[in-house]
């Protein structure tokens, strides 16, 4: 927020700010304990040698389609200025700008000759002095900027200090949870606390007519959609332009001046932080304010958009059925205030926050009022706010204040209490303050509170709705104590044996085989979309959705990690990324029946796509099932588990390809699947041929642990015997396997496949298979008739079971 240095002076004389030096030392305070500055000095450019002027004469130059003479008096001399002003009409006051001047954007004025007659200075517009468009009154964006009737200004007085831009500003960045400081009143106590500074709340009398409110307009809220909420209405107003001091606070504090009542309202929001409303009562037919949930409908706002309403979805102020405001966002250009406007009705309210900020960031329609609201605003102020914006309407635009608030909410709980000893702030710090200074602390920042024995009883004012625990309050009693007294300690440690447990350390060497084998680690984000959470899944279980997510995309918890791996590898495909090898380890989740936090399960998950890197072979091979089965099995086979380790084609995953993929046992335990994607899915995230596993992470890590025995290392040599079979293209080779390990007694320590061959003269149907078997004796060095026994009774089996040859 940009905090004005002269309206804070207005309420707290001594703030001890005179120029940008004295600015720069009050926000490094402000950045030490409250929120950081954007910056702080001038919001408007300074420009030099400006005064007020009053237009004496014009004259028209002859032969000139659109330049004027004006006699322009700056109090003690006049000056011909040639001008094509538009808006320039006698008597005016305006700004001169004299021979010498500098403007902001680095042009001098100097005494010229334009269509033969001298110009002594310029008359400026407030662009020309460094106004951005967004602050300048639309009245004047298309001449010279007229003061207003209504000024406390004298012709020959410096422009600068009339319109008020050599106002400094502090430029303040607040954090959610300091909606308070959205206020020049939520800032007087901060510079209070801070500086020790005494000050004055803003005040108004309120003077009311005999006409009652409630004869006027009726008024229905659900209580659910807000926790204040009041109206005013005021008669006979005349809606016209701002005094000078009313655009002067608008435009130094960033806003645009409209009229004098959308400007009242704008400035009671700065001042008090409470966004406020006004309604032309003429133009509300029903006179019947409902403030309800939206219904399926249209809407157009004052920025002239029209947006699509959904039913149940955002809070609506109606006119009986007819939509009048976004609550807390935006008003409608049904009952829009304009210079016709005579009865006015003031709106005062404190809306739902979270209704609030879903509304603005679905329309992006994020106002100066939804940012109030969105961060919470002062609930104990909502009326007093109301009665200012009143009085200080009446004030500026005349009319009648209508007798009576009429309150359609009207919520009086009192402030939260918060018990704190001495001791507590102590131990939390590890400071040795006083009951004195905490007393004092608490005096500075406004909190009342009752004290017995060395324990407050400390009453949080609502203008704080970030203050809810003990632990807020002592940050609050210590960010104004100061830091930099909370001495340094260090944390005393107990001297006790540390070190990984049997589950992180097979973590990190799952990580490390996988980063060996050629895979680089993916951490992707556990949040997904609902249609991608529930695929690739392991186990069953219904998903586990977020109350309030950031968007669609990320508004469930995963249930697979194959669900975000493969998002992570569609973001390198479309990139041209050729060679694409990933892998997860991480958490998915499942709701759990009666219980609020859901389950958690692990996984890893491995995948690769397109085509290795070339090498000086010249090789380039496409990734195919047996590369990722490869991969899969020399990273089982780093873990020596003592079960079986086998595949089943599978055709049971309906993201899987049917004819590609195999599930994953260790002995009877079913450890997960895999194979390559369904092309229909690949397709849909833009890759071409995609191989993946997926596996029970917990599985895992339960067999490693029963697989912890010490075997020794052999004492005695052992064998290899080659094997080499001529076999059925249907047979495959796990089946081979089964039946070699079933035979080949106790000895067997190793068995693999070392070649592959087809071709022509073996057949169509049919294919070689080479097999390396080791045999190893623990107890003696083993013997040939040993081995050609095990390999008699393996080639039988074969033979007989599968109808192999054995070459």
């Amino acid at each position: 927020m940009k905090v004005s240095v002269n309206w804070i002076k207005e309420y707290m004389p001594d703030f001890p700010v005179n120029d940008q030096v004295d600015a720069q030392k009050v926000a490094d305070r402000l950045a030490l304990t409250s929120t950081e500055v954007a910056e702080n000095g001038y919001q408007i450019p300074q420009s030099s040698n400006l005064v007020v002027g009053k237009v004496l004469e014009i004259r028209t130059i002859e032969n000139s389609s659109h330049l004027k003479i004006a006699i322009v008096n700056a109090g003690k001399k006049d000056y011909q200025i040639v001008t094509g002003a538009p808006n320039i009409e006698k008597n005016q006051l305006v700004v001169l700008a004299l021979p010498g001047a500098l403007l902001p954007n680095g042009k001098k004025i100097e005494a010229t000759t334009l269509d033969g007659e001298i110009s002594q200075g310029m008359l400026v517009s407030l662009q020309e002095i460094g106004f951005d468009d967004s602050i300048a009154p639309k009245k004047h964006e298309a001449g010279i900027y007229v003061f207003p009737k209504d000024n406390d200004v004298k012709v020959g007085d410096d422009a600068v200090k009339a319109l008020g831009i050599d106002d400094l500003m502090i430029d303040t960045e607040l954090t959610a949870n300091r909606g308070d400081m959205l206020s020049i009143r939520g800032n007087l106590y901060e510079f209070s606390a801070l500086l020790e500074k005494e000050f004055k709340l803003p005040s108004l009398d309120l003077q009311e007519s005999s006409k009652l409110s409630k004869s006027q307009i009726s008024v229905n809220v659900d209580p659910k959609l807000a926790d204040r909420y009041y109206l005013r209405i005021i008669n006979n107003v005349k809606v016209e332009e701002s005094p000078l001091w009313l655009q002067r606070r608008l435009w130094n504090s960033g806003l645009r001046p409209i009229n004098n009542l959308v400007d009242v309202t704008n400035y009671v929001m700065l001042l008090f932080g409470q966004p406020m409303h006004a309604f032309d009562l003429n133009k509300l037919e029903h006179k019947n304010i409902r403030v309800a949930l939206s219904k399926d409908e249209k809407f157009k706002t004052l920025d002239g958009k029209t947006h699509q309403l959904k039913d149940g979805e955002d809070i609506v102020v109606y006119d009986d059925e007819e939509p009048q405001m976004l609550a807390g966002v935006m008003g409608g250009t049904k009952s829009e205030v304009t210079e016709k406007t005579r009865d006015v009705v003031l709106e005062s309210a404190v809306f739902n926050p979270i209704l609030v900020r879903k509304t603005a960031r679905r329309f992006n329609l994020h106002s100066q009022a939804s940012q109030r609201f969105e961060r919470g605003i002062d609930i104990s102020n909502c009326k007093n706010a109301l009665n200012f914006a009143a009085a200080l309407l009446q004030e500026v635009a005349g009319g009648e204040i209508a007798k009576g608030i009429i309150a359609g909410l009207d919520d009086q709980s009192s402030d939260k209490k918060i018990k704190i000893s001495l001791s507590d702030i102590n131990n939390y710090l590890g400071t040795d303050v006083k009951l004195a200074e905490v007393e004092n602390i608490w005096q500075r920042l406004n909190f009342e509170y009752d004290l017995s024995g060395e324990e407050f009883v400390v009453s949080i004012p609502k203008r704080r709705p970030d203050i809810t625990i003990k632990a807020d309050l002592i940050e609050e009693f210590v960010r104004i104590y100061g830091y930099e007294k909370v001495p340094a300690r260090l944390p005393q440690t107990v001297n006790k044996q540390s070190g990984l447990t049997v589950d992180e350390k097979l973590d990190r060497a799952i990580k490390n085989v996988l980063l060996g084998l050629g895979l680089n680690q993916a951490i992707s984000y556990s949040l997904t979309d609902p249609e991608a959470a529930g695929t690739f899944t392991l186990g069953k279980g219904d998903e586990v959705s977020l109350s309030h997510p950031m968007s669609q995309e990320h508004s469930v918890m995963r249930q697979s990690i194959l669900s975000t791996l493969l998002q992570a590898a569609s973001y390198n495909a479309v990139r041209e990324a050729d060679d694409i090898r990933l892998f997860e380890s991480g958490t998915v989740f499942f709701k759990q029946n009666g219980v609020q936090l859901p389950k958690e399960d692990h996984q890893v998950a491995g995948l690769i796509s397109g085509v290795p890197n070339s090498n000086w072979q010249h090789n380039q091979k496409k990734y195919d099932f047996y590369y990722i089965k490869g991969i899969l099995e020399s990273f089982l086979s780093s873990l020596a588990l003592k079960s079986i380790i086998s595949y089943q084609a599978s055709d049971q995953h309906k993201e899987m390809h049917p004819g590609r993929t195999a599930d994953v046992y260790v002995g009877d335990h079913y450890l997960g699947f895999v194979g390559q994607i369904n092309p229909k899915i690949s397709k849909k995230y833009k890759m071409n041929s995609v191989f993946v596993f997926q596996i029970d992470s917990d599985l895992v890590h339960e067999l490693y642990k029963m697989n912890q025995d010490y075997t020794p290392l052999d004492k005695f040599p052992g064998t290899e015997r080659d094997l080499s079979l001529l076999v059925d293209k249907k047979i495959e080779s796990a089946e081979i396997e089964r039946v070699i390990k079933a035979n080949a007694g106790n000895y067997l320590r190793k068995l693999q496949v070392i070649d592959l061959y087809q071709g022509k003269e073996l057949g169509e149907d049919k294919k070689s298979i080479s097999y390396r078997l080791d045999f190893v004796n623990t107890q003696a060095t083993i013997t040939d008739a040993q081995v050609n026994q095990s390999i008699k009774r393996i080639e039988w089996e074969l033979t007989k079971q599968l109808s192999i040859m054995v070459r």
